[in-house]
């Protein structure tokens, strides 16, 4: 399992410093923009709120005015999250599918290693990553953003809650990327479907946050199980790390039945 592993990693070494680098680039370009505008932050806010709600939700500036810590720290974590559950669908998707794709298949699975030994292995690298990009997004906002905002060492607890949700959410996708990678022998059918899940998930938060009062219902979507609003005011929700956890392990067991049952070689 641990020599999987680390071959693994050594074939995933080139998105981890393509990404890192971007994720740090986006932190600093971020942080310098902010620094910016401070000087103008009274013009900002009421620009931002001329905007129609819906907009002001798209662009993760509604729950709490841009000019306070919390609020310019929500403007960067929207995107963030954005882009991070995007790839951590792709991650999940592609490091199982990628053997078949490229006759890596014939190689690994040939091993002395039963498929689900592969595929669990192939989830700790995916844990690896996901928990790699988090901590960057994590430090590059406490380089770059927190000493250039008013009073932003209040951040640093909601910067911790926040990280360790987004990593959390970002397993569960990353998990729907390998159920699809698992079970469908078309690369480009089974990326689709790993993005449509994501893209429900998300037009569902969008619609909770819109018609507001309906956080009951917000296990219907994990985007929303640790969002910034609940977050600052209740920290981690138990229930939602339950969740959180219940999904990672249901996903990946359907992910091992997948692969079980694939012709691979």
């Amino acid at each position: 399992m641990k020599s999987i592993i680390i071959k693994e990693l050594r074939l995933q070494r080139k998105l981890i410093l393509i990404w890192s680098l971007i994720l740090i680039l986006t932190a600093a370009f971020g942080g310098i923009e902010f620094m910016g505008l401070q000087n103008q932050m009274d013009m900002l806010e009421t620009t931002v709120a001329d905007f129609p709600r819906i907009v002001k939700i798209m662009f993760g500036v509604d729950a709490f005015p841009i000019s306070t810590p919390l609020g310019g720290y929500a403007s960067m974590f929207y995107w963030y999250q954005l882009v991070l559950f995007a790839l951590a669908v792709y991650i999940g998707f592609h490091i199982v599918s990628r053997d078949e794709k490229d006759n890596y298949a014939d190689f690994i699975y040939t091993k002395p290693y039963d498929r689900k030994t592969v595929l669990l292995s192939k989830g700790t690298v995916v844990l690896i990553i996901n928990a790699i990009f988090a901590v960057l997004t994590a430090v590059g906002t406490i380089i770059f953003l927190v000493p250039f905002i008013s009073d932003g060492q209040t951040l640093m607890p909601h910067i911790v809650t926040s990280t360790i949700g987004m990593f959390l959410t970002q397993l569960i996708f990353s998990a729907v990327g390998m159920v699809f990678g698992s079970m469908t022998g078309h690369f480009r059918r089974g990326m689709l479907g790993g993005f449509l899940v994501l893209i429900v998930t998300y037009a569902i938060a969008f619609s909770i946050e819109y018609i507001g009062n309906l956080d009951h219902l917000n296990f219907l979507s994990p985007v929303r199980y640790f969002n910034l609003v609940s977050l600052s005011q209740g920290g981690l929700s138990p229930l939602y790390l339950f969740l959180s956890a219940g999904l990672i392990g249901g996903l990946m067991f359907l992910a091992v039945k997948g692969i079980g049952r694939r012709d691979l070689i």
